[in-house]
Parts: structure tokens; sequence; C-alpha cells
């Protein structure tokens, strides 16, 4: 019975290894697409959310989740091309300027 039960808990835990999709790697402040970019492999938008873990105005800090995002999705060594930020109307709850940012990213 013991054996049946660490055999159970170590599935569960590869099951929450496995690859994801795209749309399953995104939330309602990262979506990953496939690029239709020659060069680049996905198309990330990032909203400039703060929140207790990330402020997304950072650099840093988007192409920290970013990286963690594309590397659940099966992306070996994944790396930015470019980025741009575009403006949105409205602003968030503490003041700041809803702004998307674009990048696109390669996988190595």
């Amino acid at each position: 019975m013991p054996n049946a039960l660490a055999l159970l808990l170590l599935a569960l835990l590869l099951q929450g290894c496995a690859r994801q999709s795209a749309a399953e790697a995104s939330d309602d402040t990262v979506e990953l697409l496939p690029s239709r970019s020659g060069d680049a492999d996905y198309l990330v938008l990032f909203l400039n959310r703060e929140t207790l873990l990330f402020n997304g105005d950072l650099p840093a800090d988007r192409a920290r989740i970013t990286v963690s995002r594309l590397k659940s999705v099966g992306c070996r060594e994944p790396r930015r091309l470019r980025e741009r930020a575009e403006e949105q109307e409205g602003s968030w709850s503490f003041g700041g300027k809803r702004v998307i940012y674009y990048s696109e990213w390669k996988c190595g």
C-alpha cells in the first residue's frame, strides 16, 4: 500500500512538470502567441501590472516571467529579439498608466 501511494504521488508531481500549451501558460497579465514573423517563435503581450511578485514596468521582471513561461511551453533557451511599448486608455487603480509591452522571442 505505501508503494502504491508513493507511485501515485510521484505521478502527480511529474504531471506538474509536463509541457503546457501557450494558452495554458498565458493569463491576464502575460499572453503567449505563436509569432507570424520569420525570425521569432513567440509574440508576448505583457501588461504593466504591479503585483506583490513583480512590477510589469521593470524590464528585468518582464524578462524573468516571460522566460519562465516560455520554458514551460518547451522553449529551451528563450531570448528577446525586440520589444516595444504601447500606451492604452485609462489607468490602474494605483494611478499608473496602462501599457502593453509587445516583445518577440526566439527559442534556442
